[in-house]
């Protein structure tokens, strides 16, 4: 993959980055307003339902916020489109579909049939057993 294309996808994912922990700050600040006490019991339940899928969403981000920073480092390094299992050169059509992949297509789909297989999911590369 060109150097110029590498450094353009660097800098996307530095703005997701900036966005990401935009968005981590202005959940905590929301949080503290939200604070208080609550009259009615219905009311704190619903407030604390919407802190509580509001975490959640936020835990999803920070583990975002950690790829993000992953495949940065592995850009500073020369080390990004390098294939983490086998070594191979990850295509550049898999990086402009997904910028943060670490696998090659081969070694990701041998990655997920494992998984199906672990997870009891027999329906792989034309199986049709279902396990009872």
């Amino acid at each position: 993959m060109r150097e110029k294309r590498i450094q353009l996808i660097r800098k996307r994912l530095v703005l997701k980055m900036e966005q990401l922990w935009s968005n981590a700050g202005q959940t905590l600040t929301n949080m503290k307003n939200t604070e208080g006490t609550f009259p009615d019991p219905f009311d704190l339940a619903a407030t604390e339902s919407n802190k509580y899928v509001e975490l959640m969403c936020r835990n999803r981000e920070r583990d975002l916020l950690l790829e993000i920073q992953e495949t940065i480092l592995r850009i500073d390094r020369g080390l990004y489109g390098v294939c983490d299992s086998c070594g191979r050169v990850i295509t550049e059509k898999r990086l402009r579909i997904e910028p943060m992949s670490r696998l090659c297509t081969t070694c990701q789909e041998e990655k997920e049939i494992r998984h199906k297989r672990k997870n009891g999911n027999w329906n792989v590369k034309g199986t049709a057993y279902q396990h009872v």
